[in-house]
């Protein structure tokens, strides 16, 4: 979601408080995608784990990978768990094809 669209939502429903404090760079690159490895980004991650990748396959790839770095960081545990297990149960039936 673009910063100037999460800011006109958060005007429409009153949420001024919070739409004050947030900064660009945080509705961007929130948190649980800069605490994974010291010193790295998570798209700095992604690009050297999916680089010999393409297409679907990158992409099931970088979503199985994300769920699991952000493991405990953002939602549910359980809940991201399952999401990357439903990327990965994709990945399968594409590689089965």
């Amino acid at each position: 979601m673009k910063y100037e669209h999460y800011m006109e939502l958060c005007e429409k429903f009153g949420y001024a408080q919070e739409r004050n404090s947030m900064k660009e760079e945080d509705i961007i690159s929130p948190k649980h995608y800069k605490e994974i490895v010291p010193g790295y980004e998570y798209m700095d991650l992604m690009t050297h784990m999916l680089k010999d990748y393409q297409g679907v396959e990158a992409h099931l790839m970088g979503q199985v990978y994300k769920y699991l770095m952000r493991y405990g960081k953002k939602d549910d545990k359980k809940q991201e768990l399952k999401k990357a297990q439903w990327y990965l149960n994709r990945l399968i039936s594409e590689e089965l094809k």
